[in-house]
């Protein structure tokens, strides 16, 4: 299964230790556009996120992307590549987080993930416990600056439950 990775998923994940959540959910064929490298190699980030981030796209497939499609002015350069990767390789799976990028994969029938899916998707295999998925989840809006609405946090921790339960 080949899995196309936008910015903020790598960059969450990366602020909780749990990158290698990717390849052990989801798949070994990861693809990075290298706008999106640019992005979450950026100066200013935090230098152990940076060399978790090195560590894990030194096992993924960099790609250039020339000439990305422009899809929406809200959406990054590195949005745009990504999705425009996702659409040329024939990915099956998009992770991103952005509401305007997820929209857009749905409408070209690849399915988006995001950093929530990827922690759900451990709890499922069994490879992160309910009680660490939350915990996680509370520090990556506490401290990490993790926007999720009231909604969206309550039926993350419903899926956590219901995941851990049905085991």
């Amino acid at each position: 299964m080949i899995v196309v990775a936008d910015a903020s998923p790598l960059i969450f994940l990366a602020k909780i230790r749990r990158l290698g959540a990717i390849f052990r959910v989801l798949s070994r064929d990861v693809r990075v556009p290298k706008q999106v490298c640019d992005e979450v190699l950026a100066p200013g980030a935090d230098p152990a996120e940076i060399r978790e981030i090195d560590r894990f796209l030194d096992q993924c497939q960099l790609r250039e992307v020339r000439r990305p499609r422009l899809f929406a002015a809200g959406m990054s350069r590195a949005d745009n590549a990504a999705l425009t990767l996702a659409i040329r390789e024939g990915a099956e799976i998009l992770l991103c987080d952005e509401r305007i990028t997820r929209q857009l994969a749905e409408d070209e029938g690849i399915r988006p993930l995001g950093t929530l899916g990827v922690m759900l998707r451990e709890v499922r295999a069994q490879v992160l416990s309910a009680e660490e998925a939350r915990r996680l989840l509370d520090r990556l809006v506490q401290r990490h600056g993790f926007r999720i609405g009231v909604e969206l946090y309550s039926e993350v921790l419903r899926r956590i439950e219901a995941e851990s339960s049905e085991r």
